[in-house]
């Protein structure tokens, strides 16, 4: 009898298969690595000067943006000085400061026509002819002014607006309420009784002063102050901010004043630093002193 036959399955060993995959090695990771690091220290250097470059550039831009606002701001006020006004006072540019001005006629005192014109009681009437030159965007006056006519600007009290004559005539009037109406000015004050202007204008000019306006350069900043009275010297303390990093060592304010054949001549030089960096600007105001 036969015995059936017994079928074994013996087991399949495992097939090889090929992989085809490629990695790196530590060795070439390290050299794309200095490689890499090659490759960005030549960018960074190739592109830091220009990026340098550009940062200095707006740098200085920004200074000179600066200074010529500073500037142009010194210019505005020194165009509107009472002639004969301007002063430099212990490195201090001073001026006094008269947006308004017309031309007078002579005044009625005393039952007689007085040029230059003669106050005795407060109010003060002195007519004027034409048009009156009224403050940027004002239409009114502002409250107290001084009066100016004929600012020679010569030395001696009474002869310019820094050094007014007390009790005797003067070139210029005391601070005191001046209105207009009509085609009158109207000076009103105990201050004006019995006051006299020094000089008659041949031109009739007069002048209507606001304010005395100084600009000082201390402790890195260029400072302006606003004074609504005449002194010799003054504290600029509470006085605002134009513009910082100035170097005031070598920043500077000149006057030459005018002759006969000439207008007078301030020069201003303003010097900004800031980072290392230093810009110096210059400017130059003619200065109409024909009083």
């Amino acid at each position: 009898m036969r015995r059936p036959a017994c079928t074994l399955s013996a087991a399949r060993a495992p097939v090889p298969v090929a992989y085809n995959g490629h990695g790196f090695t530590l060795v070439e990771l390290v050299m794309v690595i200095a490689l890499s690091g090659l490759v960005a220290v030549m960018i960074s250097t190739v592109m830091s000067r220009p990026m340098q470059g550009f940062v200095d550039q707006s740098r200085r831009a920004e200074l000179v943006d600066l200074a010529a606002t500073a500037l142009n701001r010194m210019a505005r006020d020194v165009r509107l000085a009472v002639p004969n006004s301007v002063r430099i006072n212990g490195g201090a540019l001073e001026l006094l400061r008269a947006p308004s001005g017309g031309r007078y006629r002579a005044n009625l005192a005393g039952g007689v026509l007085q040029d230059p014109p003669v106050c005795l009681v407060s109010p003060c009437a002195i007519p004027f002819a034409g048009p009156l030159l009224l403050p940027p965007n004002e239409l009114v006056l502002p409250a107290d002014l001084w009066m100016v006519i004929y600012n020679v600007g010569s030395a001696g009290a009474g002869n310019n607006v820094w050094t007014p004559a007390a009790g005797a005539p003067s070139v210029i009037s005391p601070r005191l309420s001046i209105s207009v109406q009509g085609s009158e000015l109207r000076l009103t004050g105990a201050a004006i009784n019995g006051f006299r202007f020094r000089y008659a204008s041949p031109q009739h000019r007069f002048f209507l002063a606001d304010q005395v306006v100084g600009y000082r350069c201390a402790n890195g900043r260029l400072w302006r102050g606003e004074f609504d009275s005449l002194a010799a010297n003054y504290d600029y303390s509470a006085a605002a901010t134009v513009v910082d990093q100035v170097d005031c060592a070598n920043s500077s304010f000149t006057y030459t004043p005018g002759t006969n054949i000439r207008s007078g001549l301030v020069t201003i030089r303003l010097t900004l630093s800031a980072n290392g960096e230093s810009i110096s600007l210059l400017q130059q105001v003619h200065v109409d002193n024909a009083p």
